[in-house]
């Protein structure tokens, strides 16, 4: 298996910025990486064939990791993470708000398929978005900061709500009259809300071809909190449907939406 840190000492990068490279860093922070779900626990030598050192030379990184409070030994033979690697990342993240944490990360799907990004989350029977990343081109979408729609009669808020139990759908909506059509897809009263939540829930993202907004496609997916697998928020992106056609639109573009959801739930905790 190739490490790491040969494809580093592999690549293009300059030889004189190279000489300020700490190899021994690198190689730790390989340890770190390699471990996962599928090796939580791992051999010295396990782990010296995945960085491609000498069992000597892993064994020094291992101790040394250890020490510092990032490895444990959870047997005679093998090692897994200790705590301190999440208070890594964890004590700067829980001091930054959602829109701190998805803004980057927005910005990077922006720029890869050059449409607008948005941030929703539900209140009351509206979805608000709280995060905007405009589209790369002539498109200005009209969608700010503090735009309310229709929860019921959208992708996004059909998400957000399919994250509440029925009783609490049943009291949100218990004396909501407004129940505004702008296609077949959009429940015209409770029932057919509740019907539409349950699809939703078999959903990894929902994707609107003109179902709102009749000259726009939209494609929404779930944002979690790790600990408690809480829904949060939703992450949007919207195009004229002219932009891409249907079957890339809901499909590539679909999964791209889903996989920048989940980074972002990855730094939620």
């Amino acid at each position: 298996m190739v490490s790491q840190f040969e494809e580093f000492n592999h690549s293009d990068t300059d030889k004189n910025e190279e000489r300020y490279l700490v190899p021994g860093l690198m190689r730790g922070l390989a340890i770190l990486e390699a471990f996962n779900d599928h090796a939580s626990e791992m051999t010295i030598s396990e782990i010296a064939e995945l960085i491609d050192v000498n069992r000597s030379s892993a064994f020094r990184l291992i101790y040394t990791l250890e020490a510092c409070g990032y490895l444990k030994k959870t047997s005679q033979k093998t090692y897994s993470l200790d705590s301190k690697v999440m208070e890594l990342g964890f004590n700067h993240l829980s001091k930054l708000s959602l829109t701190d944490i998805s803004t980057p990360i927005m910005k990077d799907l922006r720029d890869h398929i050059k449409i607008a990004i948005h941030l929703s989350i539900l209140e009351g029977t509206h979805i608000v978005f709280i995060n905007n990343v405009q589209s790369v081109g002539h498109f200005t979408s009209n969608i700010h900061v503090g735009t309310r729609w229709p929860a019921h009669a959208t992708v996004i808020g059909q998400l957000l709500l399919s994250n509440l139990s029925e009783a609490e759908v049943r009291k949100r909506y218990k004396k909501f009259q407004d129940w505004d059509t702008f296609s077949d897809l959009t429940p015209k009263n409770l029932k057919e809300l509740l019907k539409r939540l349950d699809y939703v829930r078999t959903q990894k993202s929902m994707t609107s071809w003109g179902h709102y907004n009749h000259d726009i496609a939209a494609c929404a997916a779930p944002i979690y909190r790790q600990l408690s697998q809480e829904m949060v928020a939703v992450l949007s992106v919207s195009c004229p449907v002219s932009t891409y056609d249907e079957d890339t639109f809901k499909n590539k573009i679909a999964m791209e939406v889903i996989e920048t959801a989940n980074k972002i739930s990855n730094f939620l905790y």
